[in-house]
């Protein structure tokens, strides 16, 4: 009793392997959006019973498939920090610029790949993604504009460093510049199996920085070459790896949209499934028209 209010507590106690399915379970039956009604999950880290883990060795023997998909909330965990622009984040996406500029000019693969190890890109795409998925719609915003200013700012480093660097020598316009111009419609393929990869990434235990890597490779080198081609005064180059960036941003989160759908990821109650259906159907399509209008460009004569 607190205050003449009855507080009920109900606890219910199983494997872990059933945990998410049963979190899921309840947090259909209650709404969990009243500030009166709580659904919390806590691991037990002792017990004197041995039925559960009786019980969990019998759901090994019978080979009871159980759904182990991530919960929403543990999706949020890992997406959180990257919805709101951090300034941390900025500061190392310029240096990663920085870094891709001299590996470009210096047709230095390594160094190239050097920037990619830092660029923290993948975590405003995920979470532009997913909270796509859900129906967030502010912290969608917030996300997309997060990873915008980051993307702005590799351009503009790498006008910027290039414009600086003029004032002393000639830069040449090698290999490793022109192939982030070239444009295929195979590169949105691409893009779209990396998005892919990331969302199995999240939707796993497996390293986010194994895919991150990946995807800050698809990014990171043709918006910096972006910024090269403004300082050049190079429309050419501008365009063209502008238009590789532009395709692979869409590549990218299509691929993660369609993880999140195959998973199952949306919200639990039915105003917030219409929500989210609304927010995803936009967006698909809002995508597609873009790639249908990529694929223009790049079969342009």
């Amino acid at each position: 009793m607190s205050d003449n209010d009855k507080l009920l507590r109900y606890t219910g106690i199983c494997p872990d392997i059933l945990s998410p399915a049963l979190t899921n379970d309840l947090n259909r039956i209650i709404d969990s959006r009243k500030k009166e009604l709580y659904v919390t999950s806590i691991a037990i880290e002792a017990t004197l019973s041995e039925y559960l883990s009786n019980y969990a060795k019998e759901l090994e023997t019978k080979e009871i498939k159980v759904k182990k998909n991530k919960l929403i909330e543990e999706y949020q965990s890992i997406i959180e920090p990257s919805v709101k622009f951090n300034r941390n984040l900025l500061f190392m996406i310029v240096i990663a610029a920085g870094v891709a500029v001299v590996g470009l000019f210096a047709n230095n693969a390594s160094l190239v790949i050097g920037a990619m190890l830092i660029s923290p890109l993948l975590g405003p795409i995920s979470a532009f993604s997913f909270n796509t998925a859900v129906g967030k719609t502010d912290k969608m915003l917030k996300s997309f504009v997060s990873g915008l200013i980051l993307l702005l700012s590799v351009i503009g480093t790498g006008a910027l460093l290039t414009a600086i660097a003029l004032q002393f020598t000639d830069l040449p316009m090698t290999n490793e510049i022109l192939s982030r111009t070239e444009m295929s419609p195979v590169f949105l393929g691409v893009a779209i199996a990396l998005g892919i990869a990331g969302g199995i990434a999240m939707s796993s235990n497996i390293p986010g920085i194994l895919v991150g890597v990946a995807i800050a490779a698809a990014l990171v080198p043709p918006a910096t070459v972006a910024g090269i081609g403004i300082a050049l005064l190079d429309f050419d180059i501008f365009a063209n790896a502008l238009t590789l960036t532009a395709a692979n941003i869409i590549g990218l989160v299509l691929g993660m949209m369609i993880v999140f759908f195959i998973s199952g990821v949306s919200p639990r109650t039915f105003f917030e499934k219409e929500k989210a259906q609304q927010h995803m159907t936009f967006t698909i399509i809002a995508f597609i028209g873009l790639s249908v209008l990529l694929g223009f460009l790049l079969f342009k004569p």
